[in-house]
């Protein structure tokens, strides 16, 4: 005995679009990392960000060290790019008053479909 064919029914596509693009505005898509307080990251002469160990370890003001490498300062809530990616959105000198901690796991969260995964930054102290 054959099974009786299931006829399309227009109205579902709809709904299953919204849902998807609902799944997908949530977070769904790729995760960025974002700053849960003030941090640093070390940066190359072209405004790309580099492994952290590049930049002098004290935290300086602006200006790019001999080496080619400084110290680019991100507020709170700032998308932190990994490394290799281009830095905007922040300041190649610190606010005065402001303590800037490393971009590293303890301060980079990252977002994305029901995640709570830390991003890794290159840590390091001063």
């Amino acid at each position: 005995m054959t099974e009786p064919r299931r006829k399309f029914n227009p109205r579902i596509l709809p709904l299953t679009s919204a849902v998807a693009a609902a799944l997908l505005a949530s977070g769904c898509g790729p995760s960025r990392s974002v700053a849960d307080t003030d941090v640093a990251v070390c940066r190359d002469a072209s405004g790309k960000r580099v492994e952290d160990a590049r930049c002098p370890r004290s935290g300086g003001g602006g200006g790019l060290a001999m080496a080619g490498f400084a110290w680019y300062y991100l507020g709170r809530g700032s998308s932190v790019p990994r490394v290799g990616e281009a830095l905007a959105g922040g300041s190649t000198s610190p606010r005065a008053g402001v303590g800037y901690a490393r971009a590293s796991s303890a301060t980079v969260s990252r977002g994305g479909f029901g995640s709570s995964a830390h991003a890794s930054g290159g840590g390091g102290g001063e």
